[in-house]
C-alpha cells in the first residue's frame, strides 16, 4: 500500500510506461511495425498509470480474495475507461476508441471483453508484479527519486501541452477541410444550375424573338427587324453574363480544389501519430473528412484488418 503522494506518483509513472510497452508490443504483433500508441507522444499511457493507482489504492486492503480483487479491478478500470473516453470526446470532439462492434459494449467506450481483460491484468499485477515494483520504489534514494520524478513529470506536462495543441490544430484542420469540401459542393451545384439557367434563358429568349417576329411579320416589317435586333442584343447580354458567372464559379472551384488537395496531402507528424495510435478514432463533427484523411495516410480501422 503506497504510504504517500511520492509513492503514488512513482506507481503512476512506472505503470504508465509498462502500459505503453504493452500497447506498442500489441501493435507490433498486429501491424508488424512500431506504432507509438497512447494519447501522448512520450513512452507512457496515462490511463494505465491511473488505473493501477486506483486499483492499488482502493483494493490493497481487500486483496486477499482473488474473486473480489478481480471483480473490483474490472469495475474500477471499466469506470475509468468509460469516463476517460467520455470526457476526451466532450473536450476534443473526437471519440478516440470505439467498441461499438463488440458485444456487450456501453456507448462504444467500454465492452465486456476488455473489461474482463483489464480485471485479469490488474489481478496479475496486484498478486505477482506489484510487490516487486513497490519494493523497487522504496529502495530508490528519496532525494534521487524526487529529482527523477521532477524531470519525468516536467517532461510529462510539456508533452501534455504539446499534445493538446496538436489535437486542437488537428480538429481545426478537419474543420477547414470540411468547409472547403462543402464550398466545393455548393459551387459544383451552382455551376450546374448556371448551365441549366443559361440554356433555359437562351432557349426562352430565342423562342420569344421568333414569336414576336412571327406576329409582326408581314404587317410591320420594319418593327419586326427592330424587335429582332432588340431581343438579339438582350440575348447576347444574357449569354455574356452567364459566361462570366460560369467562368468565375469555375475559377473559384479550381482554387478550392487546389487548397483542399494541399490540406489533405500536407504531412504532419503529430496528426499522423494520433491517427496511427487511434485508428478507430471518430470525429463528432467532421467524420467523413477524417475518413478521407485516414485514407490519405493509409490508416485503416482495426475491424477492417480483422476482416482480411
Amino acid at each position: 500500500m503506497p504510504k504517500n503522494f511520492y509513492e503514488l506518483v512513482w506507481i503512476f509513472i512506472i505503470y504508465a510506461f509498462i502500459g505503453w510497452c504493452a500497447e506498442v508490443s500489441f501493435a507490433a504483433v498486429d501491424s508488424g511495425k512500431f506504432v507509438n500508441r497512447g494519447f501522448l507522444n512520450g513512452p507512457y499511457c496515462p490511463i494505465y498509470g491511473c488505473g493501477v493507482v486506483i486499483v492499488v489504492a482502493v483494493l490493497t486492503p481487500i486483496n486477499e480474495s482473488l474473486f473480489i480483487l478481480f471483480l473490483g479491478s474490472m469495475l474500477l478500470t471499466t469506470v475509468l475507461e468509460f469516463l476517460t473516453g467520455f470526457i476526451l470526446e466532450k473536450v476534443f470532439h473526437n471519440k478516440w476508441w470505439d467498441y461499438s462492434d463488440k458485444p456487450f459494449n456501453i456507448m462504444g467506450y467500454v465492452c465486456l471483453k476488455f473489461s474482463i481483460l483489464w480485471g485479469l491484468a490488474c489481478t496479475f499485477i496486484m498478486k505477482v508484479l506489484h510487490p516487486s515494483i513497490y519494493k523497487f520504489i522504496t529502495i530508490i534514494p528519496h532525494v534521487l527519486g524526487i529529482v527523477l520524478l521532477s524531470i519525468i513529470m516536467t517532461a510529462f506536462f510539456i508533452d501534455l501541452g504539446v499534445t493538446v495543441s496538436t489535437i486542437l490544430k488537428f480538429n481545426k484542420r478537419l474543420k477547414l477541410m470540411d468547409e472547403v469540401a462543402q464550398k466545393m459542393h455548393q459551387l459544383s451545384d451552382e455551376i450546374g444550375e448556371n448551365i441549366y439557367e443559361g440554356v433555359t434563358t437562351v432557349k426562352e429568349k430565342s423562342e420569344e424573338v421568333q414569336d414576336k417576329a412571327g406576329e409582326l411579320r408581314g404587317k410591320f416589317e420594319e418593327k419586326t427587324d427592330a424587335v429582332r435586333e432588340a431581343f438579339a442584343e438582350n440575348l447576347l447580354e444574357s449569354k455574356t453574363e452567364y459566361e462570366h458567372r460560369k467562368e468565375a464559379a469555375k475559377k473559384e472551384y479550381e482554387e478550392l480544389t487546389k487548397k483542399y488537395k494541399e490540406l489533405i496531402t500536407q504531412k504532419n507528424f503529430g496528426f499522423k501519430r494520433l491517427m496511427e495510435a487511434f485508428p478507430d478514432m471518430i470525429s463528432r463533427d467532421q467524420n467523413e473528412i477524417l475518413k478521407k484523411y485516414k485514407k490519405q495516410f493509409n490508416i485503416r480501422l482495426k475491424r477492417e484488418k480483422e476482416d482480411e
